[in-house]
């Protein structure tokens, strides 16, 4: 065998590894599921005087790159909507790794040594984006249906209701992230954490400024007194005239936003009607060493422009 078939087969052999780690990881999370259902099911229930007492629980911090790589994307995709595990989300990383580097040595006739760093970067690259977009819709479909859900709970305690009938309420009419933070909430709130607390692990979850005021208010009212339901309905409407004021913002700078997008493409557009008309005419741009380093430095500024365009352009409300 030559060196490129078996750095081919080492290349297609790492990433059925890969595949591999993820199908196992994925039967472990899910045995540890089913032993953690069982245990409830079978564990008597602690006296009233010992379940009384506060406990500390350690939690233990990952020590192997391994298990530090798991817990980042657990933590990222608690973030999101995506109905995907850690295991899942190997396996499709894994098989996404196999096709890239095939379509990198097969079809595009890249050394397999060179095609595996490129394919593992390319792989990283795609499902930090896909997390990242993920992560985006997310958070801005919670801050969009937050003040229904504050308006909700507001009324719940009007009407006379405890804070734990109250977020049952928001719960009962909620959906999507909403209906997923608030049962997260409801949950502490009846394990006996304050709703201070509760708040505060919500706005570590979701950094949003909607959910810091939301915590910052409600830690405000319990530590100085007040009428939380009169809180929970003025903040409702501050972040009603804070998303009117962000759309308002939004419709002003369209015009300078479309300016860029047209500035940023008509490079690209000029030089993919070139070489369709004439494409002798850009040969030494990729031919010759002077015409490469041309080619970096324009691509290099036009990307420098955009981004600045981009930061001018976004207004934060």
């Amino acid at each position: 065998m030559s060196t490129i078939t078996l750095l081919l087969l080492a290349g297609f052999g790492l990433n059925a590894g890969l595949i591999l780690l993820g199908f196992v990881l994925a039967d472990r999370q899910r045995h540890r599921h089913i032993s953690r259902l069982l245990r409830a099911d079978t564990t008597e229930q602690p006296p009233l005087a010992q379940s009384l007492k506060p406990r500390k629980r350690a939690v233990a911090q990952p020590t192997n790159p391994l298990e530090r790589v798991i817990a980042f994307i657990e933590r990222q995709l608690d973030q999101t909507s995506l109905g995907f595990g850690v295991g899942e989300v190997l396996v499709q990383a894994g098989i996404t790794l196999l096709g890239l580097y095939a379509v990198a040595v097969l079809a595009v006739g890249i050394h397999p040594l060179a095609a595996l760093p490129l394919a593992a970067m390319l792989t990283v690259a795609l499902l930090l984006s896909i997390l990242s977009i993920a992560q985006s819709r997310y958070k801005a479909t919670f801050a969009a249906d937050l003040p229904e859900a504050l308006d909700i709970f507001a009324r719940g305690l009007r009407a006379g209701r405890p804070v734990t009938d109250s977020m049952a309420i928001v719960v009962d009419n909620a959906k999507g992230p909403i209906l997923r933070e608030f049962t997260r909430c409801h949950d502490e709130v009846r394990m006996g954490n304050t709703l201070p607390e509760t708040l505060e692990r919500l706005s570590a979850r979701l950094p949003l400024p909607e959910v810091t005021f939301f915590a910052v208010a409600t830690a405000l009212q319990a530590e100085t007194g007040g009428n939380l339901i009169e809180t929970m309905e003025n903040l409702a409407t501050q972040l009603r005239e804070r998303r009117k004021l962000r759309k308002k913002a939004r419709a002003l700078s369209s015009e300078a936003r479309a300016s860029a997008v047209i500035l940023a493409a008509l490079p690209f557009a000029v030089a993919v009607l070139i070489a369709v008309l004439n494409g002798d005419y850009l040969e030494p741009l990729y031919s010759d060493p002077r015409g490469r380093f041309m080619s970096v430095t324009a691509a290099s500024s036009i990307g420098l422009g955009i981004f600045v365009m981009v930061r001018m352009g976004k207004l934060n409300v």
